[in-house]
């Protein structure tokens, strides 16, 4: 069976790695900016394409962030908030996403003095609204950051004014408290709400120092996931596991370094043994330069080894990618068959933060539509 772009969009997938920030339409960042009277760094659209789409890549991670300097200047509204959640659903419907997990961080929607209740909940209203219109089914992941966050956000800044003893690392763990108090208390009026992330820059900022915002989530009794692995080693990773409790990890690249290291070998293992999965993002890993080509990725021998893998957009804007295409560009670089891509597409449907009996709902709604265009199985 050739596995061919046509069968990859009909096929029903999952997204468990997108970044509400990084997947704006530009067309939407250029209305909003006229709209609410906000100056871009241009007001031309293929000059704001060239500064937000890294799609010739990056020198660095840091770099690749730099986009979201820009995205965020119109995501500061209560409307632009649930339109982009809206029209970021309805992208992936229209390419048979069957289930999205969207994150972002609440603190750098701030500078319009919303409510930050108000913030979690325009993203929902946005999210439902796509839920009701297209076959697809959302969950909402709330990013604490690792960096402060002063330069972006109005809450932080004010922070910052009110603590000055304070300096920006400590600050930044405080607002992650802040943020996961305020997503264990809204999750239980919200379902959408699935679980909690720590994004940012991962030099400089251990996932340990945040041990206590993650405590606040276990309490709370959230799923758990963490960037890791994409910028930094293998310490990272173990990092988010050992203090933070993760159940997946956001990117992972760097794991691959402690399968043949004496010292983390037992890493890479465990891994494998409590099939932790990995959220995979092959083109931004090859932009922000976590890779050097995107065949030298170690999501080969990740399958090879049999680890959990799932396939993510991370950012469709700023990668300028979509489901599709990363299945496609995995496919192209990788020996791929119709078994193995059966078996990643399940993976993904398996490792979404959805209570148990909506995952096992929507495994045998697709299981069979799987087997029968991938497996030759009659439905």
């Amino acid at each position: 069976m050739k596995l061919t772009r046509d069968l990859i969009q009909r096929l029903p997938k999952t997204d468990l790695h997108c970044h509400l920030d990084g997947s704006m339409r530009l067309k939407t960042i250029l209305a909003l900016a006229e709209e609410h009277k906000i100056r871009l760094p241009t007001d031309n659209e293929d000059d704001l394409r060239k500064m937000i789409v890294m799609k010739e890549g990056c020198t660095s991670l840091v770099d690749y962030l730099r986009a979201f300097d820009v995205t965020l200047l119109v995501l500061q509204t209560d409307e632009a908030l649930e339109r982009a959640a809206f029209e970021l659903a309805e992208d992936a419907a229209q390419e048979n996403v069957r289930y999205l997990e969207v994150r972002f961080a609440p603190i750098l929607h701030t500078n319009s003095l919303l409510p930050f209740e108000k913030i979690f909940e325009s993203v929902i209203s946005g999210l439902m609204r796509a839920e009701k219109r297209y076959r697809i089914k959302t969950g909402l992941l709330v990013c604490g950051m690792r960096n402060f966050a002063g330069g972006q956000s109005h809450m932080a800044r004010k922070l910052q004014q009110r603590l000055y003893t304070f300096d920006d690392p400590e600050l930044s763990r405080l607002l992650a408290i802040q943020t996961a108090k305020v997503t264990t208390k809204l999750s239980q009026k919200y379902p959408t709400i699935v679980g909690f992330d720590l994004a940012g820059p991962e030099e400089g900022y251990p996932a340990k120092d945040f041990y206590q915002a993650f405590q606040e989530i276990i309490n709370g009794h959230l799923s758990i996931t963490v960037h890791a692995g994409e910028a930094y080693g293998p310490e990272s990773i173990e990092q988010a596991v050992k203090y933070c409790h993760a159940h997946r990890i956001g990117h992972g690249t760097r794991l691959i370094e402690a399968r043949d290291d004496s010292k983390l070998r037992t890493l890479y293992r465990y891994f494998k043994d409590k099939r932790i999965p990995l959220e995979i993002c092959l083109t931004s890993n090859y932009q922000t330069g976590s890779v050097k080509a995107i065949k030298d990725h170690p999501v080969g021998r990740f399958l090879e080894d049999k680890l959990r893998c799932t396939i993510c957009t991370d950012n469709r804007l700023c990668s300028e990618t979509t489901m599709t295409d990363e299945y496609m560009t995995l496919i192209q670089n990788f020996p791929i068959s119709p078994e193995d891509l059966y078996k990643l597409i399940i993976y993904g449907f398996e490792s979404t933060f959805l209570p148990y009996e909506e995952k096992e709902k929507i495994l045998v709604e697709v299981e069979p539509v799987l087997a029968k265009e991938l497996l030759g199985k009659k439905l």
